[in-house]
C-alpha cells in the first residue's frame, strides 16, 4: 500500500508542477491569477515532494513508468530509492520555501517587467530537478536533465536587456551542453555492456575495467561541470548572479546538488567499486576547487558573485568527501566509507539551507537598496534587522561556526580524512591525508574571514551611499522565507539527529552496509541514543551559556554609567569614507595569496590641468584576474576562431566549389578503397 501511494504522490507533484506552469502562462493576462496559480500549485507539489521523500526513505526500490514512448528505451519511468529519496526531500523543502520567498520578491520585478513567464519557471524547474532524481533510465534522465538546463538559462537571461545577462547565459548554455555531451556518452557506454537503458539492470552488470574508468571520467567531466569543479566552473559565477535572486538561491542551493546525486548514483551505484586513482583524483579536485573557490570570493565586491564562489568552494568540499569514500571503497572498507557519505549528504542538506537563506537575504538587500556592492552598503542592521538577524546566523552557519548545521557536517568531513590519514598503513596515504586535512583547514579558516567580512561590510559601520541609508526592511513574504531556513540552520546545528535517519538510508543504500550510523557513532560522530542526549545538551549549554553571559552583562550594564558619543576620528566627524570597505578588508588575503591569485593594482592621480604639481585626489582600483579562462579557455577560443576563419574561406558561396570539393572527396574516397583492396 505504501508503495503505491509513493508513486501516486510522486506523479501527482510532478503533475502539480506541470499544471502551476500551464495555469501561469494561460493567465498571462493577469499577474495575480498567474502567481496564484503557480505558486499555490508548487507549494501543493513541494509538500507533496517533501511526504514522497520521508516514504521513499525506506530503502525499498521502486520504479514505475510514466509514459510509454514508440519505442521501448523513450519510455519516461521513475525510480526512487533512498538515495533519490533524500535528494527529493531536500528539493522539496528548500523548493517550499523558496516559493514563499518568491511571493514578495517577484512583486519587485512586476513594476518593470512582465512576469508570468518568470512565475513559470519556477514550477517547471522543480519539475525537472525532481524528475532528475528519480529519473529510471536514460531517456528520462537525460530528458529532465535538458528541461532543468534550458529553463534554468532562460531564468538566467530573464533580464536580458543587460549585457552581462546575455553573456552568462551564452557560458551557461554552451558549458551545461558540453556536460551533457560527457554524461551522454558514460550512459552509452553502460548500456553497451549492460544491453538495457534502465539504471536497475546497469547497476547488476559488471563493466571491464577500462570501461570503468572511462565511464568515471565522462561522469566527472559532466557532472563536474553542473557542480561547478574547477577548471569547469566558469559558467556559475556568471550565472547565479545575473538570475532573480529567489532562482539564484535555488541554482545554488539545490540545482547544483543534482550533480552530487548523479554522480554518486554512476560511480557508487551503476560502476562497481573501482581502483584507488578515483579517489584520490576527486579529492584533488574538490579540495582545489574549494580553495579555488574561496580565494576568488575573497576578492569579490559583488555579493552575488562572492556567494557564487562560495557555492564552488562547498561543491569542492562536497567532492573531497566523495573522494575520500571511493578511496575508502577501492580499499574494501564499507564503514569508513559511509562515514565519509554521512559527511557528504548532510553537507548536502546543509548548504542548500544556509547558501539559500544567504541569496535571499541578498536578494531582500537588493530589492531594498538596489545593489549588490559591498563598498556602497554598510550600517544596515539598524533599517533591516531581521535579515541581518537572518543573514548572521547564514554567516556562522557556512562559516562552520557551532552550534549552526555547518559545523555538523565539516566535522564529519574532518573525521573522515583523519580516518583516511591515521587508520592507513601506506606512508603516502598518511601524508595525502594530512595534506588534505590541512587544505580543508585552511579552507575552514579562509571561509570564516570571508563571511566576517561579508556580514560587517553589509550590515555594520555607517551607510557608504544613499542606497544603504534609504534602505527598508524586506516585505513579509520574504522575511518567512528566510527565517524558516534560518531555523533549518539552527535546528540541524543542536539536533543534528533529525536528519541522521535520512542521511544513514541514503548512505545504505549507496554503500550496500546497515551499519553505517552505528560506524559513525563509534567515529565520534552524531547519532541515536545517548549520543542524541549528549549532542542535544551540549547544543543547548552553548545556547545557554550564551544567555547567561547576556544576561549578566545586561544586569551588570545597568549598574553602569554609559557616556555616549562620536567615535573618535582624530577630532573630526566621523564618516562613511574613513570606514572599512570589503576591498580593503580582503587586502591582506590578496596579498597573502598573491603568486596564486596574480591581483592587479591601479592607482590613477587626478591633477589639476593648472597646478600639475598638485594632486585632487587618487582613484585605487585592484582586480584579481580570471586565469584559468586567461590560460585555458581563451586558447582554446583562439584557436576554434582560427579554425572557424579558414572553413569561411572554403565555404564561398560558389557552386562549382562546392562541386570541386565533392569530386576531390570522391577521388579520395576510390583511391583509399583501391588501396585496401589485396
Amino acid at each position: 500500500m505504501e508503495q503505491s501511494w509513493l508513486l501516486f504522490i510522486l506523479a501527482g507533484a510532478l503533475g502539480l508542477f506541470a499544471a502551476g506552469a500551464l495555469a501561469a502562462l494561460l493567465f498571462a493576462g493577469n499577474a495575480f491569477i498567474s502567481r496564484q496559480f503557480a505558486y499555490g500549485c508548487s507549494l501543493l507539489a513541494n509538500a507533496a515532494l517533501i511526504a514522497g521523500g520521508i516514504l521513499g526513505l525506506s530503502g525499498e526500490t521502486l520504479t514505475a513508468t510514466l509514459f510509454r514512448g514508440i519505442f521501448a528505451f523513450t519510455d519516461i519511468l521513475l525510480r526512487i530509492n533512498a538515495l533519490s529519496a533524500f535528494f527529493l526531500l531536500v528539493i522539496g523543502v528548500v523548493g517550499l520555501i523558496t516559493t514563499i520567498y518568491a511571493i514578495g520578491y517577484v512583486s519587485e520585478y512586476g513594476r518593470r517587467k512582465s512576469i508570468p513567464l518568470l512565475h513559470a519557471g519556477l514550477p517547471v524547474f522543480l519539475l525537472a530537478m525532481a524528475g532528475v532524481v528519480t529519473a529510471g533510465n536514460i531517456f528520462t534522465f537525460l530528458v529532465f536533465w535538458e528541461i532543468m538546463s534550458v529553463v534554468s538559462y532562460f531564468l538566467v537571461v530573464y533580464e536580458h536587456e543587460r549585457s552581462e545577462a546575455q553573456k552568462a547565459g551564452m557560458i551557461y548554455v554552451v558549458m551545461t551542453h558540453l556536460g551533457t555531451l560527457f554524461l551522454t556518452i558514460a550512459f552509452f557506454i553502460l548500456q553497451h555492456y549492460s544491453g538495457s537503458f534502465e539504471f536497475q539492470q546497469m547497476g547488476q552488470t559488471p563493466l571491464p575495467k577500462p570501461a570503468q574508468s572511462l565511464v568515471f571520467i565522462f561522469a566527472l567531466l559532466g557532472f563536474g561541470t553542473k557542480a561547478g569543479l574547477v577548471p569547469l566552473h566558469v559558467w556559475l559565477p556568471r550565472a547565479h548572479p545575473s538570475a532573480p535572486s529567489h532562482i539564484s538561491a535555488f541554482m545554488s542551493g539545490v540545482m547544483i546538488k543534482t550533480a552530487v546525486y548523479g554522480f554518486l548514483l554512476v560511480t557508487m551505484q551503476l560502476l562497481q567499486p573501482g581502483p584507488l586513482w578515483w579517489g584520490i583524483a576527486t579529492v584533488i579536485i574538490g579540495a582545489n576547487t574549494a580553495l579555488f573557490g574561496v580565494l576568488h570570493a575573497l576578492g569579490e565586491i559583488d555579493q552575488k558573485r562572492m556567494l557564487a564562489y562560495s557555492s564552488i568552494e562547498n561543491m569542492g568540499l562536497i567532492f573531497m568527501g566523495i573522494g575520500t569514500a571511493l578511496i575508502f571503497l577501492a580499499g574494501r572498507q564499507p564503514l569508513p566509507a559511509s562515514l565519509a557519505l554521512i559527511a557528504v549528504l548532510y553537507h548536502v542538506a546543509n548548504h542548500a539551507l544556509f547558501k539559500s537563506l544567504l541569496f535571499m537575504g541578498t536578494g531582500a538587500i537588493l530589492m531594498v537598496s538596489h545593489t549588490k556592492n559591498m563598498n556602497l552598503l554598510g550600517g544596515l542592521i539598524r533599517r533591516m534587522p531581521w535579515t541581518a538577524l537572518f543573514m548572521l546566523v547564514g554567516s556562522l552557519a557556512i562559516a562552520a561556526m557551532p552550534p549552526m548545521n555547518g559545523f555538523v557536517s565539516e566535522w564529519l568531513l574532518f573525521q573522515s580524512l583523519f580516518t583516511l590519514g591515521f587508520s592507513s598503513h601506506s606512508i603516502g596515504m598518511y601524508l595525502f591525508g594530512v595534506l588534505m586535512i590541512a587544505v580543508l583547514a585552511l579552507v575552514g579558516a579562509l571561509v570564516a574571514f570571508l563571511f566576517i567580512r561579508f556580514f560587517s561590510m553589509t550590515f555594520l559601520a555607517l551607510p557608504r551611499s544613499d542606497k544603504a541609508e534609504q534602505a527598508v526592511e524586506a516585505p513579509l513574504s520574504m522575511r518567512i522565507g528566510m527565517g524558516l531556513l534560518t531555523g533549518g540552520c539552527i535546528v540541524l546545528g543542536i539536533l543534528p539527529f533529525v536528519l541522521s535517519g535520512s542521511v544513514q538510508s541514503a548512505a545504505e543504500a549507496l554503500t550496500g552496509t546497515s551499519s553505517a550510523l552505528s560506524y559513525a557513532i563509534t567515529a565520534g560522530t552524531i547519532s541515536s541514543g545517548s549520543s542524541k542526549a549528549a549532542v542535544g545538551v551540549a547544543g543547548l549549554l552553548i545556547l545557554s551559556g550564551g544567555f547567561v553571559a547576556w544576561a549578566l552583562t545586561r544586569a551588570i550594564g545597568r549598574k553602569t554609567v554609559i557616556t555616549r558619543g562620536e567615535t573618535w576620528a582624530c577630532g573630526g566627524t566621523l564618516l562613511p569614507p574613513m570606514t572599512y570597505t570589503a576591498s580593503g578588508f580582503s587586502k591582506p588575503i590578496r596579498v597573502t595569496f598573491h603568486l596564486l591569485l596574480k591581483p592587479s593594482r591601479r592607482l590613477v592621480a587626478d591633477k589639476d590641468p593648472q597646478t600639475p604639481y598638485f594632486v585632487r585626489g587618487y582613484s585605487y582600483s585592484s582586480r584579481i584576474p580570471l586565469l584559468v579562462e586567461d590560460l585555458l579557455y581563451k586558447p582554446v577560443m583562439s584557436i576554434l576562431v582560427a579554425g572557424a576563419q579558414l572553413f569561411r574561406r572554403i565555404q564561398n558561396g560558389i557552386v562549382q566549389s562546392y562541386l570541386l570539393y565533392l569530386l576531390a572527396t570522391l577521388v579520395i574516397i576510390l583511391v583509399w578503397a583501391i588501396g585496401r583492396q589485396p
